[in-house]
This record gives C-alpha cells, sequence and structure tokens, in this order.
C-alpha cells in the first residue's frame, strides 16, 4: 500500500526556521532517559530540522521504533543492513546529515566512542560521522556514581579534546540528568547556526529590569526576567563575542564565561553602562533591559505603614533613558535598542519602533508586542521586529529567545558588514 506524505511533518517549522535545511540524526542508546527522545525529535523538528532516528538494541528495549517512526516520520535505523545506513546517514555521500545528537548516551556508549569501537548501529553512524567531520554532540544520562567514574570521566575528556560537544548534565537525586529539551536544541543552533562570527568583538548587554524604590522594602518595577538579555549574551559568547551583561533583577542565573555587572535602579544601570563605555572599546551594544520608565521623585526613609496612611499618593518623575547620549560619545559602537510594546497592530509596532530609533539614534531597534501569548516577559519564547537605520526590516518569527538572540545577531552582523564597506 502506498501512503502520502508521514502526518508528523505536519510539525515542521512551527516555532521557527533555525534549523530549516538541516539533517540531524538522533542517536538513542538504552538510558532510562531515552524516553525524552521523542520529545527532543519533536522539539527538533518544530525548529525546522529534518530528524533521522538510529537505536541500539538496549535503547528498543525501553522505548518502541514505533514510537521513534512516529516521532520523526521515519523508520529508525536498529540493524545495519546491506542498506549500509550508517554510510548512507553519515557517510561520504551526498545529502549527508549535517549533524549527530547521541540523546542520551549511557557511561557504556561514551567509552566505546572514546575508544573506536562500533559495535551497535550508534556507535557505527557515530564513527562514520568522525570520519567524515560531521559535528556531533553527545548528551551523557547516567546515575552519578556512573558518571563520576575516573575513566568515564576520562574518556569525556578524550571526546572533548578530539573536539565532540559534550553536554553537562544535572545531577540531581544521585543522578546525572539530561539537560532539558530546549538546551539540547539551543545546543544543536549553536553549533550549526552560529560559527565564530563575532570573534574578536565586545559586546555590551544590559538585562533584567530596574526598580525604583518608594521605600527601602517597596518598589516600581515591571514583569521582566532577563531571559531575553541573557539569550543574546549566551548567543553573542557562542559566537565567539567577549560579552558584558549589566544585569538589573531578574530570574536568570548568569551564563558561565560571561562578565555580570549587577545594578538595581535606572541610574545605577545608566552609571554602569557609561563607565564601561568609557573605559573600554565595546564594538557592539544591545540595550535589551526593560528599564523602568519612573521614579519617586523622592523616596522614603522608612517603610511606610499602609495603617498610619489610608492612601498613598506619589509624585513620580521620569527615569534616565540610558541610551539617548551613547551615539553622540561612541559613535563607532552599534547600538541595538530594545522595544516593548502592548497590543499594537503590526504597522504600529513599525512606525513606533522607527520613531524610538530616531530619537535614540540607534542603528537598529528590536520591537516586540507583550500582550501576545509567548511574545516576551516571563516567556521562553519571542517574535520581533528588528527594524534598521537604512530602512531594512526583518520579522524573526516566533521561536526561542535563543534563537531569535541568533537571527537578531546575525542581522547585527549584515549591517555592521554593509556599515564597513
Amino acid at each position: 500500500m502506498a501512503y502520502g506524505i508521514h502526518p508528523s511533518f505536519d510539525i515542521t517549522g512551527t516555532l521557527g526556521s533555525s534549523l530549516k535545511g538541516k539533517q540531524i540524526i538522533l542517536c538513542i542508546t538504552g538510558s532510562v532517559a531515552a524516553v525524552r527522545s521523542s520529545e527532543i525529535a519533536r522539539l527538533l523538528m518544530r525548529h525546522g530540522a529534518t530528524v533521522y532516528p538510529v537505536m541500539s538494541e538496549s535503547a528498543c528495549k525501553l522505548i518502541s521504533p514505533d514510537l521513534m517512526e512516529w516521532a520523526c516520520g521515519f523508520k529508525p535505523v536498529t540493524t545495519l543492513t546491506g542498506a549500509v545506513e550508517h554510510v548512507a546517514l553519515a557517510g561520504n555521500v551526498q545529502g549527508k546529515a549535517d549533524l549527530v545528537l547521541v540523546a542520551p548516551s549511557t557511561a557504556n556508549t561514551i567509552s566505546k566512542i572514546a575508544c573506536g569501537i562500533d559495535d551497535t548501529p550508534v556507535t557505527t553512524v557515530v564513527t562514520t560521522a568522525l570520519g567524515e567531520h560531521i559535528p556531533l554532540i553527545v548528551v551523557p544520562a547516567m546515575h552519578e556514581p556512573m558518571y563520576r567514574h575516573p575513566f568515564v570521566l576520562e574518556n569525556i575528556k578524550k571526546l572533548q579534546n578530539a573536539g565532540i560537544t559534550v553536554m553537562t548534565p544535572r545531577i540531581q537525586e544521585g543522578k546525572a540528568k539530561i539537560p532539558e529539551n530546549q538546551e539540547i536544541v539551543d545546543k544543536v543552533c549553536q553549533i550549526l547556526c552560529c560559527g565564530k562570527l563575532l570573534a574578536g568583538k565586545k559586546v555590551l548587554i544590559t538585562s533584567g529590569r530596574t526598580v525604583e524604590y518608594i521605600d527601602p522594602v517597596r518598589v516600581i518595577t515591571n514583569n521582566s526576567t532577563g531571559k531575553m538579555g541573557f539569550a543574546v549574551a549566551q548567543a553573542a559568547a557562542d559566537m565567539g563575542a567577549d560579552v558584558t551583561v549589566v544585569y538589573g533583577k531578574g530570574s536568570v542565573t548568569p551564563p558561565a564565561g560571561i562578565r555580570v555587572i549587577n545594578v538595581s535602579t535606572a541610574e545605577e544601570m545608566r552609571d554602569a553602562v557609561q563607565k564601561e563605555l568609557a573605559d573600554t572599546r565595546y564594538d557592539i551594544m544591545l540595550a535589551a533591559a526593560a528599564v523602568g520608565d519612573w521614579q519617586p521623585v523622592s523616596m522614603s526613609k522608612e517603610k511606610i505603614s499602609t495603617r498610619a496612611n489610608k492612601n498613598l499618593v506619589l509624585e513620580l518623575r521620569p527615569t534616565p533613558k540610558i541610551i539617548d547620549n551613547i551615539k553622540n560619545r561612541y559613535p563607532d559602537v552599534f547600538l541595538v535598542a530594545f522595544r516593548a510594546l502592548h497590543d499594537l497592530p503590526e504597522s504600529e509596532l513599525l512606525s513606533d519602533g522607527k520613531r524610538r530609533m530616531t530619537i535614540a539614534d540607534a542603528d537598529m531597534i528590536a520591537v516586540n508586542d507583550v500582550s501576545l501569548p509567548g511574545h516576551g516577559f516571563e516567556s521562553d519564547t519571542n517574535e520581533m521586529l528588528a527594524i534598521c537605520k537604512d530602512g531594512d526590516v526583518k520579522k524573526l518569527e516566533l521561536t526561542s529567545k535563543y534563537g531569535i538572540a541568533l537571527k537578531l545577531l546575525k542581522f547585527v552582523i549584515e549591517k555592521m558588514e554593509v556599515r564597513n564597506e
């Protein structure tokens, strides 16, 4: 019986196009974390990828090959046949895979890869891919004592020394657990979409929200978490940049290797930004922080009692605009402003963004409507209009904030190259 297009392909690209046109081999081994493999495959597909599953015999005992066929739209490779599946997928052939992802990987598979042993479909595909210089990501998942085994750690180091990316597991409940699905997909995007396009560049980013004190314990603020700013910071670092973040309040743990300057108020953020720009030659500044627009004219030195005051009247004044004078003093910095608006049609997002970009003399502005689900504050996803000074506009379709950051930075690099011609 002939079949049409596999129904599972209908999710392809529904969360973005970061991985459009990319072919990824998802290798699954006998860790109980294999129960997550179908979810990982589906998330990769939602970002545009084509995913080919390969399973070890032990993996097939934990999850059904039918599940992975349903998830990916392709029958998994569970044994090697005369079709030489390992070469067809990852060998010296036209249309070979762009990346191999082993998720999850057992300690056994890690050690086999390190020793060049290929006695399962997974390890044979990996051996072939390494010989073809296809990027490889290994995602360990096992009990913590196994992960801490000195020979396993030695073999992980061997993989890393060979240029293989080994993701760090989450150590919880005595186990080395597989990272979150989005973290794995972001790592795939980093390897396939980043390169080192910002190597040698210094990037300054503002992130999080500022607070303005009413009294010693109460503040005026907003709902920004800092997720977008740190997604930009991580993407810039992945592209090879030297990154500094001026961070207000938020719920994000700063990524390792990124310099962070902590501040609270809009004035503190302004002062920190001005000091950084004065002390260091930055190539790019992205003002992603949600800086509060208003501050009390005066702050009470004591906590204001709700019992002694039936009503509280606050006189507010505007906070300083951090980006408005940057280009006057530092014209060589490529300045990207951010603008969060609420419940406006795209035409008004565009006109408001252009107006604000002109006032700040910014090179680019990224505008989003935070009223839409998954489009801003407290969300892991976003969608933006990136508006350039030369009139060029790029719509950054809904995807993870890391995916948006990659697209935005690529647009910045493109415009910097035009400016420098």
